[in-house]
């Protein structure tokens, strides 16, 4: 299994990502929208820790290249959220009816770690945080 680098340039933006184990590999193409950490409890609960880092892509340019996740409805009618069913390693979510923007969560992109345009823009639902979130740091 390749990675592919993120490929910007002359033609559109293209990254690569998965699952911890391997199974559920995806590209993604087109520009970031909203980088952002979520702090709901629903994240929280979800990640195993305070908050999880999503950024927004095209949903016409997202391709699962390896097995698609299993969905799970967060809240169902409105929010679905995908994993991989053999280890468990969280991936995307969806917006019921909303087909134009699938988040996907920056970790799960093979180069989120040296990707500028990734870096967080701004942190939602603060209020909902662990309240010693605020203090640490």
């Amino acid at each position: 299994m390749s990675e592919t680098a993120v490929v910007i340039g002359s033609g559109p933006e293209v990254r690569s990502g998965g699952c911890l184990c391997g199974k559920v590999r995806f590209t993604v193409t087109g520009p970031v929208d909203d980088p952002h950490i979520c702090a709901c409890k629903d994240c929280a609960k979800r990640s195993g820790g305070p908050f999880q880092w999503w950024v927004g892509f095209p949903t016409p340019g997202l391709e699962w290249t390896g097995a698609e996740p299993t969905w799970f409805d967060t809240h169902p009618g409105k929010t679905a959220r995908g994993f991989c069913p053999d280890c468990g390693s969280h991936i995307a979510a969806r917006d019921c009816g909303g087909d134009t923007i699938t988040g996907i969560l920056a970790t799960a992109l093979d180069h989120h770690d040296t990707d500028p345009a990734l870096v967080p823009t701004n942190l939602n639902r603060l209020a909902e945080a662990a309240p010693w979130l605020a203090q640490a740091g």
